[in-house]
Parts: C-alpha cells; structure tokens; sequence
C-alpha cells in the first residue's frame, strides 16, 4: 500500500534498563517533526531491553494500523528492532497498512524513493541471515547422520548423565574406578557416584 501523506505522527523512543532516558532522543523526533510540519500526535516511551517484549511498542503499531498515525518516528533503528528479521517484518507490516515508518538516524524515511531503497537492502540482508541458519542446520543434520548422532538430542550437546547411565554401570561392574569411570564418559565425578549409588536403592 502507498503511504499516506504525512500529517500526525507518533513518536516511540526507547532506552534499555541500564540507560537513563529518551530526553535525547525525544528531542532530536520533536525537532525533525517540526521542520517537516508534521504534528506529534502521540509519544511513547519505553524502558526495556531489546529483545524483550514491548507492550507499548505493541499497541503503537495497533493505533497507528487503525488509522490514529500517519507514520512512526524513531531515533535509531536499534530503538525499534528487537533483531533483523523483526525490524525488516514490523517495518514491511507499518508499510503494507499505509503506515510510513521513518528513522532519524540512518535517513530511512518510507515516504521517499531512498528511504524504500534502503528498506529493501535490510530485507534483503534478512533473507541473507535467514537462508544462512537453515544452511547451517542442514549441515549439521548431514553430520550428525554421517557419524551416528543419535536424534532428538541437539547438534553438538554432551550426552546428559542419565543417558550414559548404562555404560556406566557396565564400567564399574568390570571393576574400573569411579575416577576413572568420569574421565572416560566425561562427566563429573559425582554424576558417575550418584548413578552407581542409585542402582543399589
């Protein structure tokens, strides 16, 4: 969907627990609305780390949806984006309901042929992450299957003790040493001596 000329905005700003406020950030939004003649209709401000839900981010993007807001204004694009693929999905959502999203910072502004220019390079750089995961996680699928991985235990994580409880206790009836039984297993000591114990319970 086109977006909408421009006339009220929403700002969102947003600072982690450790940060002190968004007076900064408020004030750069508030002076770029005003040289554009855009009324600030609405600011939100939320205090959270970035890949934590955010309420309030949340019901901006419902209102601005519902036609409360032209457009959402940001400081910087990590304020909004809890990762890549999540500012690349919420920036295309806003975009796809006529909602322009801009961000001060890095001159994105959806309104304009740049700004939409350097909204497709971030999905692209999204599809990019995305294919790289699933590559990696068919290659170690492949590997695990070339060498015997059991499935259903995650790629690369350690047997846990109740797995090798049987051998385990295979070693210790040929007499080795509960020492020497957690070397060769590679477990702790006393998950080698709880298991044997608990088979005398």
């Amino acid at each position: 969907m086109a977006p909408k000329a421009i006339k009220r905005v929403a700002i969102y700003c947003r600072v982690s627990t450790g940060e002190q406020d968004t007076a900064m950030q408020l004030e750069e939004l508030r002076r770029m609305a005003a040289a554009r003649g855009w009324e600030v209709a609405q600011v939100v401000e939320e205090k959270v780390s970035g890949r934590k839900t955010r309420p309030a981010r949340q019901q901006l993007v419902k209102d601005a949806k519902a036609g409360l807001y032209d457009a959402i204004m940001v400081w910087k694009l990590n304020r909004w984006g809890r990762s890549t693929p999540d500012l690349v999905t919420s920036i295309r959502d806003l975009d796809e309901s006529g909602v322009t999203f801009i961000s001060l910072k890095e001159s994105i502004d959806l309104s304009t042929t740049a700004g939409r220019l350097v909204a497709n390079i971030l999905a692209s750089i999204a599809e990019f992450e995305a294919d790289n995961i699933r590559e990696n996680v068919v290659t170690g699928l492949r590997h695990a299957k070339r060498h015997g991985t059991r499935s259903g235990r995650a790629i690369g994580r350690p047997a846990t003790a109740g797995a090798r409880a049987v051998e385990i206790r295979s070693l210790r009836s040929q007499g080795l040493s509960l020492p020497a039984i957690a070397k060769k297993v590679g477990l702790s000591y006393g998950s080698v001596q709880r298991i044997v114990a608990a088979r005398h319970k």
